[in-house]
Parts: C-alpha cells; sequence; structure tokens
C-alpha cells in the first residue's frame, strides 16, 4: 500500500476511460448529440476514434445521463448490484443455503469494481450485472434472453454469454429458446452496424486510429483479468489458472443451467482474451469475474460425498 504514495507522480497525468465517459455522459445530459459529444471528448483527450470499436455504445451513456450526478449514478448502480444478487440467490433456492451463499459470496469477490470511484462509468460494471439478473431469470427465457441482449448493448463483450445462451439451448435441444437467442444476436449485430455507421459519419481527416487489439496476448492477459476477482488478485498465475479451469469444469460437469450458461460464456470470454486485448485492458476482466469461482462450491459438494463416513 506504501509503494503507490511513494511514486513520484508520472510527468504526463494517466487518463483514465472513466473520466472520458463521464465527460460523454454530462455533454449528453446538457443536451449534446452523443456521437458529436462522444468524437469530441475522445478528440481531446488523444483517443482514437476509428474503427467503430474505439466508441463505445450510447446504451449506457444515454441511461446514466437520465440521473444527476455521479452519486445517484452510483447509487443506481449499487442498487443494480444487490438487485442482481438477490436475484441470483432466489435462483438457487432448492440448494442448500451453506452452498447458495457461497456461489452468492464468490459472485461478490467478482464485483468488488463496482465500489471503486467512477467505475460507475465503465461500462462492464452494467454489463456483467445484466448478464447475472440474464442467468438468474433462465426460468424465463423472453426475460433472461432480454436482459443478456441489454447487457450486449451496453458492452459488446457481453456476447459470450449471449453466445453461451444458444450453445446450452441447443444442447438441451431447446429450439425455441435457441432461435430466440439467435434472433437478439441478430438484433444487436444490426444495431451495432447502425451504430458503426454513425460513428464513421463523424470521422474527419486526422482522426486517430486504433492500433488494434488482435494482440495474441495469451495466458497472461487471462491472468490479469483473473485478478478481478478477489479470491484470485494475490494467487499465482498458473494457480489461478488451475482454479478456474477446475471450477469451469465442476460447472459444467455437476451444476444447472445458470453455471453452464455462466461456465459456456466466460470459457468463451477468456479463450477471446488470448487472441484479442492488449496489456491495458485488464479491466475487462470484470466481466467474467463474478463467474469463473461459481463451480468451488459444487467441486467442495464432491469432495464431502466421497469422503470417508
Amino acid at each position: 500500500m506504501a509503494m503507490p504514495l511513494a511514486a513520484k507522480p508520472p510527468a504526463k497525468p494517466v487518463q483514465l476511460d472513466q473520466e472520458l465517459y463521464r465527460t460523454v455522459v454530462e455533454r449528453v445530459r446538457g443536451g449534446e448529440n452523443f456521437y458529436p459529444a462522444t468524437m469530441a471528448a475522445q478528440r481531446e483527450r488523444s483517443y482514437p476514434v476509428q474503427p467503430a470499436l474505439a466508441v463505445r455504445p450510447p446504451t449506457m451513456t444515454y441511461m446514466l445521463a437520465l440521473l444527476p450526478g455521479t452519486a445517484m449514478r452510483t447509487a443506481a448502480l449499487i442498487a443494480l448490484l444487490f438487485g442482481a444478487l438477490i436475484a441470483l440467490r432466489q435462483s438457487l433456492s432448492e440448494r442448500p443455503p451453506a452452498e447458495a451463499l457461497a456461489v452468492v459470496a464468490l459472485a461478490v469477490a467478482g464485483l468488488f469494481g463496482a465500489f471503486f470511484p467512477d467505475n460507475v462509468y465503465l461500462h462492464e460494471q452494467w454489463s456483467v450485472l445484466l448478464i447475472m439478473l440474464s442467468l438468474a431469470a433462465h426460468r424465463r427465457p423472453w426475460l433472461s434472453i432480454g436482459l443478456a441482449l441489454t447487457a450486449v448493448l451496453v458492452r459488446e463483450t457481453a456476447l459470450a454469454w449471449l453466445a453461451a445462451i444458444v450453445i446450452h439451448a441447443v444442447w438441451q435441444r431447446d429450439w425455441k429458446r435457441a432461435g430466440m437467442a439467435v434472433a437478439a444476436i441478430a438484433l444487436a449485430a444490426g444495431l451495432w452496424l447502425l451504430h458503426a455507421r454513425l460513428v464513421a459519419a463523424q470521422v474527419v481527416p486526422g482522426d486517430l486510429t486504433s492500433p488494434g487489439w488482435v494482440r495474441f496476448g495469451g495466458l497472461p492477459l487471462v491472468i490479469d483479468a483473473l485478478r478481478r476477482n478477489l479470491v484470485l488478485t494475490g494467487l499465482p498465475g498458473p494457480l489461478i489458472l488451475v482454479v478456474v479451469a477446475a471450477s469451469l469444469a465442476a460447472m459444467l460437469r455437476w451444476g444447472r443451467e445458470v453455471e453452464r450458461i455462466a461456465a459456456i460464456g466466460s470459457a468463451g470470454f477468456l479463450a477471446a482474451l488470448t487472441v484479442f486485448g492488449r496489456p491495458d485492458n485488464g479491466y475487462w476482466g470484470f466481466m467474467a469475474a463474478p463467474f469463473v469461482l461459481l463451480g468451488l462450491p459444487l467441486l467442495a459438494r464432491q469432495a464431502l460425498r466421497r469422503r470417508p463416513s
């Protein structure tokens, strides 16, 4: 804790994405159009504005612009967090109380980022809670898929969990649910293409272009992302990979729909991280952090069953 305090300040102030997104929210709340406001804010900070992936979708901005000030927006995020945790607990009502509470506690360990100052402006914080609500609502397909679609419209990387719903539905031969989820993916793709077109209309000569995210960062980037779960933060990298792999395997082997969809989505997301992402994108890990350890209570249950009496 003392090391950051003793370090010298950087020659140039560190620019945080949260500051950019907060600026855009305030501009939109003040009456500006999202796309000109966003492009101007990114240019002011020497952020790239092309390709369109360099510009976040407007969903979260419009939502936060309805609320006055960071304090009120943070309160809304915390309320959503507790609502998601309550919904998750209720979806586990048939489990032994100790096991259900352990699942909720492990989810909380991956949601601590919501309590950091200004993280209310990170799209990942909102999107991951919508995914959790989607998983908790798995018995209501329309609601579950609608929440997952909203998560994708907030942050594109939530597509991993919407795709996981399709994979699990096909696995269970639930063709109606699979069709609904595929339709949601198609709708999300159409809206994203519209977003890309609106971004392209604002590009002017001299605008910066992102160096891209295809970096094949491999397992180091995955380990960095997984440290967004408090349980994993201080563990050695190889042990993190072993624990998470065992947890995801347990979720697929012994879990029910909630765990299986969470495991498929998390595995797909982490696999994508080995190819996509830069060293400064570790905060993307907030998307998977609440889900990757939900298999530990299942492992504990199996261990207790096999213990000699």
